[in-house]
């Protein structure tokens, strides 16, 4: 067998393999292909894949760029760039090869798509809109399009069109379940409690633990004025947990500041987040700072603590289910003059958190009557302006506080002022069994 004929049998095996979702088989062909190709565009392109597949982000970025030097033109090859890019929440870096992916291929609608998604994530709704449009242009019937072009159009006020836009959605896939919410905010939006309520439970049939579902379904209750459903659902004064979390001996607060402050994933207005004059982190799970990873572990410890001590209660929505597995999202916010959080949720989560490093003296302060710096739960987030005062409850930080509530609690930071510096940790614990 010649040279190429063992690069062609190799090839094809791994790729057949790869589609499979056999990726040690896949990669172990793709390896001997290399071996007697060096270089092929192909081979580098699809190990560049399967590298970003399955979490090797660097490795996947050095490939795929190796395999654009020989193709840079390659729709495919800078398709599958822009997706390794989002996966590194590289937003920016997405959309541009997104982009020149598009140029190549202005007829396929999964690269528009890609596009038009990143856009939403950069803010840029305009470009955005377009690119769902160009999509749905090209198939009429991509009901995720239509989804998110109904979530755009909602936002600029077109509430008519985004209905629409939302029943085809469903219409086409009736199995998904953020449809409905979607669907059902706006309903809420246009003052329809018992509509929106009717698409809210539908949603929560088809995915138990919805976090917006669960969010603007105690909204609604609220707004029709069923105040003990929409307490069931959301009692700001009854259901969250503070306690506090000392700092073991050895790990000196200035210390853990500063290796926050300093962070090399620490980014100013991160793109996709709700912090505004301030910071983030990068996933601080497993840090290779020791301090930090000594901190994570002893948060952890405490996390798991108290999921350990709750019980399931089908009467308390946060407890009808428990995780029984999880996984960790845990990350720094460093918050400056005026710097706050809007009102968001956790969407992806179970439980969240925040933990206060660095507390300002004027925020905690008797003088500070408007609970500058403070975290506020209740007001609703998402474009929703309430029709009714909501229960608010604002908690002042401290340092060494831990406040663990559901994570389908809307919540926000009280504006800072002055030219203070707050520094929090929060978290969130992303199921992935359920306690049976």
């Amino acid at each position: 067998m010649n040279s190429r004929s063992q690069f062609d049998q190799l090839f094809e095996k791994g790729r057949k393999a790869h589609d499979l979702g056999n990726i040690a088989e896949a990669e172990a062909c793709y390896i001997e292909s290399m071996k007697i190709a060096p270089g092929h565009p192909d081979v580098l392109h699809l190990m560049g894949v399967l590298y970003g597949q399955t979490g090797y982000l660097d490795d996947a970025e050095q490939l795929i760029k190796k395999a654009l030097k020989s193709l840079p033109d390659d729709p495919i090859y800078l398709y599958n760039y822009g997706n390794v890019l989002v996966e590194m929440k590289r937003w920016n870096d997405a959309a541009k090869i997104y982009a020149r992916a598009t140029q190549q291929a202005p007829k396929n609608p999964d690269i528009a798509f890609s596009l038009a998604l990143t856009l939403k994530k950069l803010s840029k709704l305009d470009a955005a809109e377009e690119f769902f449009r160009q999509v749905i242009r090209l198939n009429k019937n991509h009901a995720h399009a239509l989804a998110e072009l109904s979530g755009i159009l909602e936002k600029k006020g077109t509430l008519e069109e985004a209905i629409a836009l939302q029943e085809r959605a469903i219409e086409l896939e009736p199995n998904t379940a953020n449809f409905y919410v979607n669907l059902g905010a706006i309903k809420l939006k246009k003052g329809q409690w018992d509509a929106a309520l009717i698409l809210l439970d539908k949603a929560l049939v088809l995915e138990k633990w919805h976090v917006p579902a669960l969010a603007i379904k105690a909204v609604a209750h609220f707004e029709k004025g069923d105040d003990a459903t929409a307490l069931n659902l959301v009692d700001p004064h009854a259901q969250l947990f503070v306690t506090n979390l000392p700092l073991p001996p050895d790990i000196e607060q200035s210390s853990l500041i500063e290796a926050m402050v300093k962070h090399p994933s620490r980014e100013w207005e991160r793109v996709a987040t709700t912090t505004k004059d301030g910071a983030q982190t990068g996933n601080l799970l497993s840090d290779p700072n020791p301090l930090i990873n000594k901190f994570v572990l002893g948060l952890t410890s405490k996390i798991e603590k108290f999921i350990r001590a709750q019980t399931l209660n089908a009467q308390n929505p946060f407890l009808t289910q428990i995780p029984d597995s999880w996984g960790y999202s845990i990350w720094a916010t460093i918050l400056e003059k005026g710097g706050h959080q809007t009102p968001h949720l956790h969407p992806s989560a179970w439980l969240s958190g925040v933990y206060y490093l660095e507390v300002p003296p004027e925020v905690m302060d008797n003088a500070n009557t408007e609970h500058q710096g403070w975290i506020e739960f209740g007001a609703p987030g998402y474009g929703i302006t309430p029709v009714r005062p909501p229960i608010l409850r604002q908690v002042m930080p401290e340092p060494g506080k831990l406040i663990f509530f559901p994570s389908y609690f809307f919540h926000r930071t009280v504006p800072l002022s002055g030219n203070a510096r707050r520094i929090s940790i929060a978290f969130d614990v992303i199921p992935t069994t359920w306690r049976k």
